[in-house]
């Protein structure tokens, strides 16, 4: 297979596009109204196989090291200064998603004149490594904007990444500035490391209604229907039949095929012997986080939180697992850096109209269909390699009071991370995507930045796994 290599000339200005909903996004300039285009050999991986897979400790090119937010070359202790050109051209772009409307904020972008270690194909422990020596690399801006110092030359790689989304295009880079096509610089919506693109291996169960499927279309892993809904067979992920009874979770090597594993809001309530998870099933998905694996469960589901994991939280009515009735509340935006991305999105992406919540008001948020409410998490402390403590436990993102339990007033974690091992879990009290709706709203955006958050890499080697009581 051939692919391209796209010759980025100097440019005046910046790229910018118009970020609006549906029909009313502007679609980028095509890639040659902008730059000229020359044939080149498939982005390929290290060992010049598009198709190869990482072998067994490898990972995502991640960690440029100190000073990442501002850019600079590869932070291998081997590398020596004087031995780097000095940058003598600037890419500027923006970094969105794959349906070319959100931008990602903290995305990795670098360029370097090796091919980007390819992403695994099933879950792994995402360690931290270094990039090359010649690689100069940012980090994005909340509005998705980067600014990249490179050194003109033909054949490097672009690669831009977060989490499991991976691309590596190559390019040639003339001197001085020129703008990078967002259809270029953009998170791929596909698996196909043939053409330089990774996703994360995703599967969801079908709930209803909470229809994550649905956010995860809208973000450009699926094409969506005029009236926001998943159009069926387009999907880049898998679906799991919520019938099942939840034996897809009672088969560890199957789980373990996938980067991410959502069990939404009522993918359980018809399940025999709800919400009591099977001791074999909890130890699964523990040994499937621990193993580097992504988690995911929301409000009616969160007896798939509670029990593999029961020293991270208490919830106020955990036998139920269904708080009544719902509740709507005003919360709160806890983590400064998904409050500066929710602050920087365009207009259209902050008020989707049609009687959703808006993004008005922060860092408050109005958050609908809250069916849990969590009384407490706690620290959970393990020593690292040095013998030093590390809390792995639960980082609220967001915070509100639930009005349906006791203590109706107290400000509670609604959405919160926590590790176990090499991976990580995510949980949210609300619901995320119950009535079908155009647009994403302040739920789903923030659903969708965890995501993102949790995929990202550890620290080498990542802290051991806590006890389970």
């Amino acid at each position: 297979m051939v692919s391209r290599a796209w010759t980025l000339l100097p440019v005046l200005t910046v790229l910018t596009a118009s970020l609006g909903c549906g029909d009313e996004r502007s679609e980028p300039p095509s890639a040659s109204s902008l730059t000229g285009v020359s044939e080149s050999g498939p982005a390929t991986t290290s060992s010049g196989d598009p198709d190869a897979t990482a072998t067994e400790g490898d990972g995502p090119k991640l960690d440029a090291g100190d000073g990442m937010a501002t850019g600079g070359p590869g932070d291998d202790p081997g590398c020596q200064a004087e031995n780097i050109d000095p940058p003598n051209a600037t890419l500027t772009g923006t970094v969105f998603a794959p349906n070319l409307q959100i931008p990602i904020s903290g995305a990795l972008v670098y360029i370097a004149s090796e091919a980007a270690t390819p992403v695994p194909d099933g879950s792994y422990c995402a360690e931290c490594v270094e990039l090359p020596c010649d690689a100069n690399f940012v980090l994005t801006n909340p509005d998705g904007t980067f600014e990249l110092p490179a050194v003109a030359g033909p054949g490097q790689h672009l690669v831009v990444q977060k989490g499991q989304f991976l691309r590596d295009v190559v390019i040639d880079v003339a001197e001085g500035t020129a703008a990078v096509p967002p259809d270029l610089s953009n998170l791929p919506g596909e698996w196909n490391p043939a053409e330089g693109k990774w996703i994360p291996k995703i599967a969801v169960y079908d709930a209803d209604p909470d229809k994550v499927f649905n956010v995860l279309a809208k973000f450009g892993l699926g094409e969506v229907s005029a009236g926001g809904v998943l159009v069926p067979g387009t999907e880049q992920f898998v679906l799991i039949n919520s019938n099942d009874q939840g034996a897809f979770m009672d088969d560890l090597p199957g789980m373990q095929q996938y980067h991410i594993i959502f069990v939404p809001c009522a993918a359980t309530k018809f399940w025999l012997g709800a919400p009591t998870v099977p001791p074999l099933r909890a130890q699964n998905i523990r040994d499937y986080v621990a193993g580097g694996g992504k988690w995911y469960a929301t409000d009616h589901s969160n007896e798939y939180i509670a029990e593999p994991f029961p020293s991270y939280q208490d919830f106020h009515a955990p036998a139920m697992p269904d708080i009544q009735p719902a509740y709507d509340v005003d919360g709160t935006v806890n983590d400064p850096d998904m409050l500066a991305w929710l602050q920087a999105l365009p207009p259209a992406l902050a008020d989707i109209g049609g009687g959703q919540p808006t993004l008005g008001s922060l860092p408050t948020v109005e958050l609908r269909l809250n069916y849990s409410g969590i009384d407490a998490v706690h620290e959970v402390i393990v020593q690292d390699e040095d013998g030093n403590d590390v809390n792995v436990g639960p980082y609220t993102y967001v915070s509100g009071p639930c009005t349906s339990c006791s203590d109706p007033v107290t400000a509670r974690p609604m959405a919160y991370t926590g590790q176990w091992g090499c991976g990580r879990m995510m949980y949210s009290t609300f619901e995320t995507s119950s009535v079908a709706h155009n647009g994403l709203n302040p739920q789903e955006l923030m659903l969708l930045y965890m995501i993102l958050e949790i995929g990202v890499c550890h620290e080498t080697p990542p802290p051991p796994v806590p006890p389970v009581g």
